[in-house]
């Protein structure tokens, strides 16, 4: 497990251009959205105080005014930012398989990937629909049982049974949700390697990842716990930092993509290390 920690790692490092071209093209969506948004605060404040305040502060008191007098407008910026959700959701359908084929090959024999990876597109997102259901009815399943469990237990005066009900039912999902998310990968590794089938791939990650598969379990939790402490170090630092005139909005979105180039750079390192496994 450790080993293909490591050696993620580094296969990781060795195709940093990749991991950049990824990272761009994550920020075209993220620009979209920003000069739309900046369109939309044009206009419905008019070039006001309040508008050139954001972009020295973001202001809660303006979010606030914005919602109650300009909600009309907000929604249809609401719509575009479901469009473009959208369709980064389909871009990825072929990017992860751009990011497999990568893996699988020596890192300096990068050509043809993205035309390999436009064949496995539609495997991917019958991997996609099928992780989807899957976590929805493991979600319902654990947030039904803990609701029923509430219930059953509702006379008793004490605390502690909720308590520990609600508790367990969050062990239970997280560890769940590691277990999906692995499995999700190894299903993606495996479709790429063998070229088809979606749902044979799916349960050959679970049964891969249920046997231990070389500790995929304990991998894909070690994975799971670095991202987190990524996401904490990016909110310690945009907590700390003080958002001041000559910072303001420019600096917060700095920040922002710099968390987002290395959250593309954790996400290949997850699948590089799981690769190793399958290797």
């Amino acid at each position: 497990m450790i080993r293909a920690y490591l050696a993620g790692a580094r296969a990781t490092l060795r195709r940093w251009p990749l991991v950049i071209v990824l990272w761009l093209i994550v920020a075209v969506f993220g620009l979209a959205f920003a000069l739309a948004s900046g369109a939309w605060l044009t206009q419905a404040l008019d070039g006001s105080l309040a508008t050139r305040t954001l972009f020295r502060e973001l202001d809660a008191n303006v979010f606030v005014d914005l919602w109650y007098h300009h909600r009309e407008g907000l929604r249809g910026l609401l719509v575009l930012a479901a469009v473009l959700g959208v369709l980064h959701v389909v871009l990825w359908w072929w990017l992860h398989g751009v990011v497999i084929c990568a893996l699988q090959r020596p890192a300096d024999d990068a050509e043809g990937v993205w035309t390999q990876a436009l064949g496995l597109a539609p495997a991917m997102a019958q991997l996609f629909v099928i992780a989807t259901v899957v976590f929805v009815v493991f979600s319902g399943a654990v947030g039904g049982g803990a609701y029923a469990l509430l219930r059953v237990t509702r006379p008793s005066p004490s605390a502690l049974i909720w308590e520990a009900i609600i508790g367990g039912a969050a062990l239970i999902w997280v560890s769940g949700y590691v277990f999906l998310v692995a499995v999700h990968d190894h299903a993606r590794l495996r479709v790429c390697r063998i070229g088809r089938g979606a749902l044979p791939a799916y349960g050959w990650a679970i049964s891969f990842v249920m046997r231990g598969g070389e500790g995929a379990f304990p991998l894909a939790c070690a994975l799971q716990a670095s991202s987190l402490a990524l996401w904490a170090a990016y909110h310690a630092v945009s907590l700390n930092v003080p958002m001041t005139e000559v910072l303001g909005l420019t600096g917060s979105l700095l920040l922002g993509e710099a968390f987002i180039l290395a959250r593309v750079w954790v996400r290949v390192w997850f699948f590089a290390a799981q690769n190793e496994l399958q290797s």
